[in-house]
This record gives structure tokens, C-alpha cells and sequence, in this order.
């Protein structure tokens, strides 16, 4: 039997007053919306930012959304969280526990918490691939890589860098077969 493939994204949070740059935005639903219409399953933190904008795209193409919760209270979920997981561990294990959760990650913009979880992602050698032009870390973090692609000279998993959500799919399908 198939397993249906887990991604996670991870990404910049803001407050509700605080709406994502447009572009940021945009390219978050698009994600979220290509992921779902392959058939995956979306992961996230489950609330605000990136999280709820690439939940809201894999509704809108009818998938399965899944938020990792910082909390006990499953109410903390953005509105296009289907199954939201409450957890207890508090920001930084939540991030820990979603990234061992998935089978790639996808990095949409990003600020120190994004960056804590894509050295996870990459400590763990979960394949990664950033969306350049989305803003944040995701536009400046390949200039402080080793050789352009690994965080350091372990070379534990290259981080791949798409141009767009469709790019960002189809490395996804690379990495996974």
C-alpha cells in the first residue's frame, strides 16, 4: 500500500494585525494549493502567517490539512486546519516534533524560528526545498551555505532552491521518486 507523502512547509508567522507581505502570501497559497492537488497531505504549525495562507490554497484545492499545535487547545488552529494536533511542548519541540513528522520540507520566507526548523530539517537530512523570492530567510540563506547548497561540510542533504511553488513540486517529486 502507498503511503500518501507528508510536506511540510514552514514559514514565517504574523500576528493577525500584522498581514504577510502580498507576495509572501501569494506564493504560500499557491504551495499549498499544488500540494494538495497532487494528492499530499499538508503539515504545518497550524496557526498564523505561511501557516494559514498554504493551509487556506490545499483546502481551496480540496486537501488534507494538518496543524501542529504549540498548545493543548485545539482551537488555536487557523480556520483551514482539518485535523489539528495539540501538543503541549511549546514553540520550539512543537517545531521538532512536525519536522520528524513529514518527508519534506518546504521553506516559504522565514524569520528565527523558520531557521531553527530548517536546521532541524536538515540536521535530520529531510530533503529541503526553499522558494526564493518569497522573502525573509528563504532570499538570503543561500549566500551563507557551504558550496551554495549545505548548511555546513557534513553535507548531511542538499537544500535545494526552486523559483516558484511549481518548481518547488516538481524538485518534491525528484527527491521522493
Amino acid at each position: 500500500m502507498k503511503k500518501t507523502l507528508r510536506v511540510g512547509i514552514i514559514g514565517q508567522s504574523e500576528r493577525p494585525w500584522e498581514p504577510l507581505p502580498e507576495n509572501m502570501a501569494k506564493i504560500a497559497f499557491e504551495t499549498g494549493f499544488l500540494i494538495a492537488k497532487n494528492g499530499w497531505h499538508l503539515y504545518t504549525g497550524g496557526r498564523d502567517g505561511v501557516m494559514r495562507e498554504s493551509s487556506r490554497g490545499a483546502k481551496k484545492a480540496d486537501g488534507v490539512t494538518i496543524g501542529i499545535l504549540p498548545s493543548l487547545d485545539k482551537n488555536e488552529a487557523n480556520e483551514y486546519v482539518d485535523i489539528p494536533i495539540t501538543t503541549g511542548l511549546g514553540m520550539s519541540m512543537r517545531s521538532e516534533l512536525m519536522i520528524n513528522t513529514v518527508d519534506v520540507i518546504v521553506m516559504i520566507g522565514g524569520k528565527n524560528g523558520t531557521l531553527k526548523e530548517l536546521l532541524t530539517a536538515y540536521l535530520f537530512g529531510k530533503p529541503i526545498v526553499v522558494i526564493k523570492g518569497s522573502g525573509g530567510f528563504a532570499d538570503t540563506l543561500e549566500k551563507f551555505l557551504f558550496e551554495g547548497k549545505y548548511i555546513d561540510d557534513r553535507k548531511n542533504v542538499e537544500i535545494k532552491f526552486a523559483n516558484s511553488p511549481e518548481e518547488a513540486v516538481e524538485f518534491i517529486k525528484e527527491a521522493l521518486g
